[in-house]
């Protein structure tokens, strides 16, 4: 299966140190050149860990022109938005993607989506985690912005409760 990221989940899970589940779970991941220039673009404490999965399997893939149709529709979205939905298009792909307006220009196009809590709970279901709702609460308590509706809409699909360890 081809997957395609936006910046977002790679930030999130290398805030848990979580990015080997996305090779556990897809093999391969690629990323546009715009996504890995976000990735870099300011010194974080991730870095490191990015660096590292970039070596591994994470892979930087070129998209020669976002489709018009695609173009229309990501118009307000961030350059590395609209690269990782155009790169995921074309490909046919999953996109793993946060934001809330990338995910709905996504969904317009008719494109396999899933966020970081989507991910985390796979890898529940595989056995690959035992709990989702820590790791969520270590990434948010880490700066990455997750609502407490989300967070509370993944206790609900989880069947755990906040603050379980």
């Amino acid at each position: 299966m081809t997957v395609v990221s936006n910046t977002g989940p790679l930030i999130a899970l290398a805030k848990a140190n979580q990015l080997d589940l996305l090779k556990l779970l897809f093999g391969q991941i690629e990323i546009p050149l715009a996504v890995h220039r976000e990735l870099f673009a300011s010194k974080m404490s991730e870095a490191a860990r990015l660096e590292e999965a970039l070596s591994r399997f994470i892979q930087i893939a070129s998209l020669l022109v976002i489709p018009p149709q695609v173009q229309t529709i990501t118009a307000q979205l961030d350059v590395g938005e609209q690269q990782a939905i155009g790169l995921a298009f074309e490909r046919k792909a999953l996109l793993l993607i946060d934001d809330y307006a990338g995910r709905t220009a996504a969904r317009r196009l008719g494109l396999a989506r899933a966020g970081v809590i989507g991910i985390l709970i796979l890898a529940k279901e595989r056995g690959l985690i035992p709990k989702v709702m820590p790791l969520l609460e270590e990434i948010r308590g880490r700066g990455y912005w997750l609502s407490d509706g989300l967070l509370k809409q993944a206790a609900r699909l989880t069947g755990e409760k906040a603050g379980e360890s």
